[in-house]
């Protein structure tokens, strides 16, 4: 039979490896945090500086390749129509790609979707109006000529600012939540004569039907040159071009610049009511000595890969 403090020594014994145990499982339950707590740091690390760093220049080159891929849309325009100068028929189609949205950060990050519009002549947020008088205010004739229409892509960048991107009646027109720029200039020139103001404008009439296009892959649009024209009308008396735009900012920069070289009394220009919104523009030039309007009509369809 045991004695009471052989006992004691055994429990004793019993005790000390049961503690023993005990620290091992906390030493490997600490480790197991602690290498949590690493790897969640670096996770936090990578979300946090590198993921908005490769997001912000995927949709800053995203947005690079967009003005480009605009400016080739205008330059096909323009090549068409010098074809049509050139050959005196109506050229055509041809195909304008465009990017809708940026890519994304593998498993990390989505990408960033784009939104696409095209409005076609007679819309109530783009258009064109020309109105061209003769003869004197009491006997006068007037010839009124309508066109416009529009091609956007709104780029809601969620790490890169947010851009509008447009093509409206030969210029493209970049466009943020801070101001607006033309980056191409339409087809105008206004210049002093002796014997008056000659003027020279380009219509760009876009037909077709209305579409709103969203996603991150690219799309494209065909242009085809459906009807062209050429007029030129001397004793003018006066011009009146009104617009009618969501890009009221940038058209009434790029107006007041072309219009530097005449004097006051030769035109009036109505400034935009409502920067932020749809807005139109009236300018009227007087004593226009030769007027010159090249019209085209280009049909444009949507192709939606």
């Amino acid at each position: 039979m045991l004695s009471r403090s052989h006992g004691r020594a055994i429990s004793w014994r019993v005790k000390a490896r049961s503690l023993k145990k005990d620290r091992q499982g906390v030493a490997s339950a600490v480790g197991t945090i602690l290498a949590l707590l690493v790897f969640l740091s670096l996770m936090a690390l990578v979300v946090n500086t590198f993921v908005p760093a490769w997001m912000m220049d995927n949709e800053r080159g995203h947005m690079n390749q967009v003005l480009d891929q605009f400016g080739g849309l205008k330059g096909k325009v323009d090549g068409m129509m010098l074809q049509w100068t050139i050959r005196r028929s109506p050229y055509g189609p041809m195909y304008a790609p465009i990017s809708l949205g940026s890519p994304a950060v593998p498993l990390l990050a989505s990408p960033t979707i784009g939104i696409m519009k095209t409005v076609p002549n007679g819309s109530a947020i783009s258009a064109v109006q020309m109105t061209v008088t003769f003869g004197d205010p009491i006997a006068r004739e007037e010839e009124t000529i309508r066109g416009g229409g529009k091609i956007e892509l709104y780029c809601p960048n969620r790490y890169y600012v947010q851009q509008w991107v447009a093509y409206e009646n030969g210029a493209i027109i970049l466009k943020q939540e801070d101001g607006q720029v033309m980056l191409a200039y339409p087809g105008m020139l206004i210049k002093k004569t002796s014997d008056g103001v000659r003027v020279h404008f380009t219509l760009i009439d876009l037909e077709g039907t209305g579409m709103i296009v969203s996603g991150s892959h690219s799309m494209g649009l065909n242009l085809e040159m459906r009807r062209a024209s050429n007029q030129t009308y001397t004793g003018v008396g006066s011009w009146t071009l009104e617009l009618k735009t969501e890009y009221g900012q940038a058209w009434r920069t790029y107006l007041d610049d072309a219009l530097s070289q005449l004097d006051k009394d030769d035109y009036t220009i109505e400034p935009p009511d409502d920067e932020s919104g749809v807005t139109t523009i009236r300018l009227t030039i007087n004593d226009v000595d030769t007027l010159t309007v090249d019209r085209v009509v280009i049909g444009m369809t949507v192709v939606n890969s």
